[in-house]
């Protein structure tokens, strides 16, 4: 795989994570640690009135004029708000010379950066169980602003 096509993929991901982030609108679980938490009896299935005070929840809080309801403009705001934060996370972390963009050698110290953080055995290529036993990695530690990511 060339850099370009790495870098291709990253990005992508960088696009993708932020798509369910940015999700406001209610949606079933993805993953067994939130279905759990919505799972408030812990019988093993999420029943409506465990989902929908939740979703609810979620989805009101959009609502900036506390009307009841959410408007296109309130989605949008949330949404924009949402993208220049992302749009932010991802400057921090590619602009080094702090120029308000990202330069291709930028790039390919974040790409290789990423590459060396994930391979756990250092012989130069990353495996997908490498890559998933770092995100774990992540999510189980404070994040401290450093790394590639």
């Amino acid at each position: 795989m060339n850099k370009f096509t790495v870098a291709l993929a990253i990005l992508s991901g960088l696009a993708v994570v932020p798509a369910a982030a940015l999700a406001m609108e209610p949606y079933l679980p993805a993953s067994p640690k939130v279905f759990a938490k919505v799972d408030a009896d812990k019988d093993g299935s999420i029943t409506l009135p465990e989902f929908q005070p939740k979703a609810e929840k979620r989805f009101l809080a959009l609502d900036g004029d506390k009307n009841g309801e959410v408007s296109a403009a309130e989605i949008d705001a949330r949404l924009q708000k949402a993208i220049a934060l992302r749009r932010d996370r991802i400057l921090k972390a590619m602009d080094k010379d702090a120029s308000g963009g990202v330069s291709k050698d930028e790039l390919d110290r974040y790409v290789a950066a990423l590459l060396k953080e994930a391979d756990a055995n250092g012989n130069g290529g990353v495996t997908f169980d490498e890559i998933a036993k770092l995100r774990v990695a992540k999510l189980r530690k404070p994040a401290t602003g450093e790394g590639a990511n």
